[in-house]
């Protein structure tokens, strides 16, 4: 049985753990936090973190790293105390955090001097499901790679899905979230409307949630702006890290649309009214 391990222990990382832990797969973590996981439904289940990034990569076989950028998978994967300091040759890093696609590539050619193969795997999970195996991955890898780690994805995730080699499975993950910030501009136009006619976005809100999903961008977005008045604290802070994540993913947008020497106008009419599609979290 292959061995795990799992760096940062968020939302994401702490499902993923707790979904190995519940499997049984022998397991390493670190996060900076050493109670993360404990946030979490079947926290308890995690083992106690590890002293640094090094000893998880000494005592796995695939680490999954779910950091917030690509600033943090750097500083996981390098250093004296980082996975590659520790990592002996075959080991495989499942990198899950949303970052472009030229920093992955500068990330696999520095762990490939280590023998180390860098996997790339998006992740996506309803609200709530990250605790209940509901993860689902899009993973960029040779088909042999994929073919030996999936023991341990199919551990974490209800479903992981190989969509073509190294890179694809980010791609996937830029384009995904490109359509769900979309989503927020398009809400954020139909608030506007609404607000001008005298609906009452709480009601509209449900109207979406029971016609639709209350997992879609668009109920996300109205049943926050009609909640906005309720978050108790720290408004500011939760405003600053929603815009930063949608702008940081709009930018890995952005840089592949470049790639490809295509131009797509929503993302920078997503980057221009930032503050005013993340209102609801203010």
């Amino acid at each position: 049985m292959l061995k795990a391990g799992v760096v940062g222990l968020g939302e994401m990382g702490g499902g993923a753990a707790i979904c190995l832990a519940r499997a049984g797969r022998p397991l390493t973590v670190y996060d900076i936090n050493p109670h993360a996981a404990l946030k979490w439904e079947d926290g308890n289940l995690v083992p106690p973190v590890a002293a640094n990034c090094a000893e998880v990569a000494r005592n796995a076989d695939v680490v999954i790293v779910l950091v917030l950028d690509a600033k943090q998978v750097w500083s996981v994967l390098s250093g004296p105390d980082g996975l590659l300091a520790g990592a002996k040759p075959g080991l495989v890093v499942v990198i899950g955090s949303t970052i472009a696609l030229d920093e992955l590539t500068k990330m696999r050619d520095t762990a490939s001097a280590f023998g180390v193969t860098i996997v790339d795997c998006g992740v996506t999970s309803p609200r709530g499901g990250h605790t209940r195996k509901r993860i689902i991955g899009m993973v960029g890898a040779e088909p042999e790679v994929f073919a030996r780690i999936k023991e341990v994805l199919d551990d974490f995730t209800q479903e992981a899905l190989l969509m073509g080699g190294p890179g694809a499975g980010m791609t996937t993950k830029i384009v995904r979230n490109m359509m769900y910030y979309a989503t927020w501009r398009a809400a954020c136009e139909a608030q506007i409307l609404a607000q001008h006619a005298g609906v009452d976005i709480a009601k509209m809100a449900t109207i979406n949630q029971l016609s639709e999903s209350d997992q879609s961008g668009l109920t996300l977005w109205l049943k926050s702006f009609a909640a906005r008045d309720s978050i108790v604290g720290g408004k500011d802070a939760v405003h600053d890290h929603v815009q930063g994540v949608m702008l940081k993913d709009i930018g890995a947008a952005d840089d592949l649309a470049k790639h490809f020497g295509v131009q797509l106008p929503l993302i920078d009419l997503i980057r221009e009214t930032a503050d005013e599609i993340t209102r609801p979290w203010r």
